[in-house]
C-alpha cells in the first residue's frame, strides 16, 4: 500500500474517532443537562397532577399532552436539549413556529418555557411555566397558567446536582 493511501486510512480513521468522541460529548451534555432534568421532572410532574384534566375549554384550545409538549425556543438554554425524553417528545418552537402551529390548528395551545437557573441559597431552582399560545390581530401573545419549581441540590456522593422537589403552581 502507497504511503499516501495509509495516510488517508489513518486521517479518516482519527476523523472517524473525533466524530464519534464529539458524538457522545454531545448526548452525555443532553443526558446531564440541568434543564433537561428540570423539563422532565416538570412534565412528569404535570402528567402525575393535571393529565385527567380536559384544559379544552369546551373546544377553544387544545387538550394538553404531557407526552407530547411544545417549548418555547430559547438558544442560550434549549439549544443544547434532546427532542426524545424517554416517552416524552418535545417540539421547540420559536416566534415564527409558534405563530404558524396556531395558524395551522385554529386553537390556542399550550407551551412549556424554561425559565433561566436561578441560585436559592444552596439550591438551583428552575422554572418552567406553562402559557397557551394566542394568535389575533398579527400579535402572538402567551397567557400564564401554571409552572413548576424544579429545586437542585449538590449530591457530594455522586458529585452533581440531584432534584430534591418538584412543587407545581397555578393561577
Amino acid at each position: 500500500m502507497s504511503a499516501v493511501r495509509r495516510l488517508m486510512i489513518l486521517n479518516l480513521t482519527l476523523a472517524l474517532i473525533v466524530f464519534s468522541a464529539r458524538a457522545q460529548e454531545s448526548k452525555e451534555t443532553k443526558k446531564n443537562s440541568l434543564y433537561a432534568s428540570a423539563l422532565l421532572a416538570s412534565m412528569d410532574e404535570m402528567e402525575k397532577s393535571w393529565g385527567h384534566i380536559d384544559d379544552s375549554d369546551d373546544g377553544s384550545r387544545i387538550r394538553t399532552d404531557y407526552r407530547h409538549m411544545f417549548v418555547v425556543k430559547d438558544p442560550e438554554i434549549t439549544d443544547a436539549l434532546a427532542s426524545q425524553f424517554g416517552d416524552h417528545q418535545v417540539e421547540y418552537l420559536d416566534n415564527q413556529a409558534q405563530i404558524d402551529r396556531y395558524k395551522s390548528l385554529r386553537k390556542n395551545f399550550s407551551i412549556l418555557k424554561i425559565h433561566p437557573v436561578q441560585i436559592d441559597g444552596e439550591h438551583l431552582k428552575i422554572t418552567v411555566s406553562v402559557y397557551y399560545v394566542e394568535y389575533e390581530k398579527r400579535k402572538l401573545r402567551l397567557a400564564l397558567s401554571d409552572w413548576s419549581e424544579v429545586e437542585f441540590h449538590f449530591d457530594c456522593e455522586q458529585q452533581r446536582y440531584a432534584i430534591s422537589s418538584v412543587k407545581l403552581g397555578g393561577i
